[in-house]
């Protein structure tokens, strides 16, 4: 990636974390509802048990030929690895809802804290807008949009749905609340980095999965800032679609 590839992202990432930083001022946000455990250390190793195997998974999901009718699905939609990835996703959040609801913990729990559900959808619509009026597209969009780019946004909301539940919503609470607020978010954003390594880690130059690796860790961090400041993955989730969809717009 040039310079001319870079800038953009930086502006992307300024211009997500200013928002979010005068959002939170607001007494809207000033109210949000946090989530507290009792137990810290057992939520801590729930979240990091079910992650490592969700993370073996997810390399035998690329490479496990009874996968392979599953990707093939995923390829008939818009994206086609990013929809398998979706796919992928939407399996690996599974696990994690069974355990919220064995457990009998409350949806809150997981990131779906319903009092802050309206502060974190404005967040995440304004975070949407600027993410379409930083690529100067956002003209195009009120042109209308065509049914193949309707379904990519489709399968984007769908990823980051299942992804932001699991990582914002069920892991980095539980990091936060047992290694600290900053170690936690930080923990959750290198996890989330590492995500990425499954279906791309044999098959892409090291260069450019360096990139990959790099760029979801600072988006991983800036979407779990966001996710600290409105107490809810709506917000997370709104940006991180609108963004991907931007990328291929």
């Amino acid at each position: 990636m040039d310079l001319s590839t870079w800038i953009p992202l930086f502006s992307e990432w300024l211009g997500v974390i200013a928002v979010t930083m005068i959002a939170s001022a607001s007494p809207a946000l000033k109210k949000i509802r946090r989530v507290e455990y009792m137990f810290t250390r057992r939520e801590f190793n729930y979240a990091l048990f079910i992650f490592a195997v969700e993370f073996v998974l997810a390399f035998q999901f690329f490479s496990n030929k009874f996968f392979a009718p599953w990707r093939a699905f995923a390829d008939q939609f818009a994206g086609g690895a990013t929809a398998e990835r979706a796919l992928l996703a939407l399996i690996c959040l599974v696990p994690f809802v069974i355990a919220l609801v064995a457990r009998k913990q409350p949806w809150k729990a997981i990131g779906w804290n319903q009092p802050n559900l309206r502060a974190a959808l404005s967040v995440g619509f304004l975070l949407a807008l600027l993410t379409i009026f930083l690529t100067g597209k956002f003209m195009t969009v009120i042109r209308g949009v065509s049914k193949e780019q309707a379904g990519a946004l489709g399968i984007f909301l769908l990823l980051a749905i299942a992804e932001e539940t699991i990582f914002r919503g069920y892991i980095q609470g539980r990091m936060q609340s047992f290694l600290g607020q900053r170690w936690g978010w930080v923990v959750t954003g290198v996890m989330y980095a590492l995500w990425q390594l499954p279906g791309r880690l044999w098959v892409m130059p090291s260069a450019s999965m360096w990139v990959i690796v790099l760029i979801s860790l600072v988006q991983g961090l800036i979407c779990g800032y966001v996710m600290d400041k409105t107490g809810h993955v709506a917000a997370p989730i709104l940006y991180r679609a609108f963004s991907l969809w931007m990328s291929v717009f």
